[in-house]
């Protein structure tokens, strides 16, 4: 599962919608506050980690390397489980073509990070047309998911996504790779860019194991 081409740097300021590491010391000490559950909190030594970002940490740890067999629903998977997290199994199905379920449904709008990506044949195309007085120059770049799972790295508040994958392109290990999901075009000086998006991908955010 789970095939692309990286992306190269987009940083859109506006999209028309079309529609997977110092601190100043205090003076003083506050009272202490409760122990927080696993699901996150602080506790009297500073903030504990939430699901999320245990998910996350357990990707980063791994980039560069594989994971299990090396498939993307391993990285994800184990991540969960790392993490003290549901997984896929324990929402239905789980087999080769499946379209997993990760934890409760959230929208783009609310994703962060340590969220779950879930692709069934996405694909995205950016187009930079330039125009000068003597040329029109053209350049296209694109990638796809066919059946593709990725962790939420972070989320850039522009219609892109830096996601956390192993194998995309098939073979690959875990890797850092950025993400279209909003289809817009947008002028920066003569240059229009255009992206288009294609394709069904669902997010999803962890849940904590029972």
């Amino acid at each position: 599962m789970g095939q692309g081409r990286v992306p190269g740097t987009l940083n859109p300021e506006a999209l028309s919608v079309d529609l997977d590491d110092g601190t100043l010391a205090r003076a003083s000490t506050p009272p202490p506050g409760p122990v927080p559950s696993a699901k996150g909190g602080h506790s009297k030594d500073g903030p504990t980690e939430s699901l999320g970002d245990r998910v996350v940490a357990y990707a980063r740890q791994r980039l560069g390397q594989r994971v299990g067999d090396g498939q993307c629903f391993a990285l994800v998977d184990n991540a969960l489980r790392s993490a003290g997290a549901r997984s896929a199994a324990d929402y239905g199905e789980v087999s080769a073509d499946a379209d997993y379920v990760w934890g409760s449904s959230v929208a783009l709008s609310g994703l962060q990070a340590g969220d779950l990506v879930q692709f069934r044949d996405y694909d995205y195309t950016v187009t930079r047309v330039t125009t000068t007085d003597t040329a029109v120059d053209t350049e296209e770049e694109g990638g796809d998911r066919p059946h593709h799972s990725a962790i939420v790295e972070t989320v850039h508040g522009d219609g892109t996504v830096t996601v956390l994958e192993q194998n995309a392109p098939d073979g690959s290990p875990v890797t850092r790779t950025r993400l279209y999901f909003l289809s817009g075009t947008r002028q920066e000086g003569n240059t229009a860019i255009t992206i288009t998006v294609n394709g069904t991908f669902r997010f999803y955010r962890p849940q904590p194991r029972d």
